[in-house]
């Protein structure tokens, strides 16, 4: 098995877009790389922040203003022709824990790279163009998702933040200030100042039709929409060697079958619903003690939002049904709703155009994974390219995507921004 960095020494660096693209994913790279040559960089975290800081100093290389707002999002502004509207651009640099290297940060980097690109040619595009950094698009913070990027659309209330614990048991306000801001500057995050004409994001396929169809980039045709809710069941704690199979509350065996029945609550509602628990914390935790208390978040799915509906309601649902008739009881609780996001027909068009003047096939993939375009889409026109993740990996440090196939996406966004 090769590593990251060995991969990165073997890629193949035409002109100064990948040159740059290769030396800048490196830097990046270093910030929290974990011992298998992973990255660590958890939103809110030093790690995150120092990611943010080296991509501010790339930005002010070529002359970009910079602000962040209270949710910690990073805007780096170019100078357009008109300052009426805005383009935008960009993704996160948080990771999930032991991720890989370029879900989020290929975004960020790629949209840099159109304007440094346009910076070099004295070029000005139609609007003022902002590559943006939101905050904690992963959720490894606070189980939530997104962070940054509906604080950004105003889509965040003060309830849900009563609710955030990270895994080290800090509330949100612990959080928030570690990057000095506080309550009421994330609830008034920035938002944006003008009218955004498009946004657009450059990220990893995470799937492997790109690479079994051997093209390089791909026009995302929607983006389904995320919800996380967390399960809590309750029992009763006892000891495990003195307490009888008769008579023990044991919170860890109703969850059980609630997760490895989950699948086909899922297959239930739609071909396109997906169910997850990638997540759960079983009280006390000692090894000899029967668990009294479960805490788990599911992660569920779909493209189409009755379907989602139906999806969430079938999730909790299904968990009453569980405890029904035993001694345990669950609680359920939404904490995360994002609806599914279409992409315009028109925009679509715009960018098989864009993909046809660089003799690509444009080829249309949903998106079964969300991002922060769905934040942005659900007040202002999005669009977004998919480029080939080597085997379909990603969340791990065996994700990996040719530099080669990200300065394709780099001409082919650029030339669709300038073609607006």
């Amino acid at each position: 098995m090769r590593v990251f960095t060995e991969k990165m020494s073997a890629e193949k660096l035409d002109d100064r877009t990948s040159e740059r693209l290769h030396r800048r994913i490196l830097e990046i790279s270093k910030i929290g790389r974990t011992e298998n040559e992973g990255a660590k960089r958890m939103g809110y975290s030093e790690a995150e922040s120092q990611a943010k800081s080296k991509v501010i100093e790339w930005m002010a290389d070529i002359g970009m203003h910079v602000r962040k707002d209270g949710a910690g999002n990073v805007f780096g502004t170019y100078k357009g022709a008109d300052d009426s509207k805005v383009f935008m651009a960009g993704s996160h640099i948080d990771t999930v824990p032991d991720g890989g290297h370029f879900d989020g940060a290929a975004g960020v980097l790629t949209a840099l790279e159109i304007v440094t690109l346009w910076h070099e040619a004295s070029y000005r595009p139609k609007y003022d163009f902002e590559v943006v950094i939101f905050s904690d698009e992963e959720g490894s913070r606070f189980s939530s998702g997104l962070t940054g990027s509906r604080a950004f659309m105003g889509m965040i209330e003060e309830a849900e933040l009563d609710k955030y614990r990270d895994p080290f048991g800090q509330t949100f306000d612990e959080v928030i200030g570690n990057i000095g801001s506080n309550r009421e500057q994330f609830l008034n995050a920035e938002g944006p100042a003008k009218q955004i004409a498009m946004y657009a994001e450059i990220h990893i396929e995470q799937a492997k039709q790109l690479e079994e169809k051997n093209l390089p980039v791909g026009i995302v045709s929607g983006i389904a929409g995320a919800t996380r809710t967390k399960v809590t069941f309750h029992g009763v704690a006892g000891h495990a060697g003195s307490t009888p199979m008769t008579e023990r509350k044991d919170a860890l065996v109703k969850a059980s079958e609630f997760i490895s029945t989950l699948p086909e609550i899922a297959k239930s509602v739609s071909p396109t619903a997906v169910a997850t628990v990638g997540k759960m914390t079983v009280s006390p935790g000692g090894v000899n003690v029967i668990p009294g208390q479960v805490e788990l978040v599911v992660d569920a799915r779909d493209i189409d939002e009755a379907h989602q509906s139906k999806l969430i309601q079938a999730v909790a649902d299904h968990a009453h049904d569980i405890v029904k008739d035993s001694d345990i009881t669950v609680d359920t609780d939404l904490t995360t709703r994002i609806l599914p996001i279409p992409i315009d027909s028109e925009i679509i068009d715009s960018m098989e155009a864009s993909f046809k003047r660089h003799d690509l096939l444009p080829i249309h993939l949903p998106s079964g994974a969300g991002h922060d375009a769905m934040s942005v889409g659900t007040q202002f026109p999005v669009a977004m390219l998919f480029v080939r993740s080597i085997g379909g990996i990603s969340h791990s440090p065996e994700e990996f995507t040719h530099i080669e196939d990200l300065t394709q996406a780099v001409k082919v966004l650029k030339d669709f921004f300038e073609n607006q």
